[in-house]
């Protein structure tokens, strides 16, 4: 592995101690399902700001969601935080790191 590389997963392993690593899995899975080109910084905050104003809704109408608001919105910003590195680094770094099973 190239310095350059190691590096980098130095990086992306900061992310993860950052966020832990629940978090930081479902942020991976996120990132991947709604695409690494769409998390853009204006995207990013239209969508915490459609969570917040959609807890205040749910709030009112007495729902109650499994996962709160603001864990939405921290699983929103480490993807936008993995959006910066390619899709094939993310990968190594998977490869690598991330235990990966059923």
């Amino acid at each position: 592995m190239s310095s350059e590389t190691k590096e980098r997963m130095n990086e992306i392993r900061k992310i993860e101690n950052k966020y832990g690593l629940v978090l930081f899995r479902m942020a991976l899975s996120h990132l991947v399902d709604v695409g690494h080109r769409n998390l853009t910084d204006e995207n990013v905050e239209e969508s915490i700001t459609q969570i917040m104003e959609q807890e205040k809704e749910d709030v009112i109408n007495g729902k109650i969601s499994i996962i709160t608001p603001e864990f939405q919105c921290n699983i929103l910003r480490c993807s936008a935080e993995l959006a910066m590195f390619s899709i094939w680094t993310l990968f190594a770094y998977i490869k690598k790191y991330v235990e990966v099973g059923l």
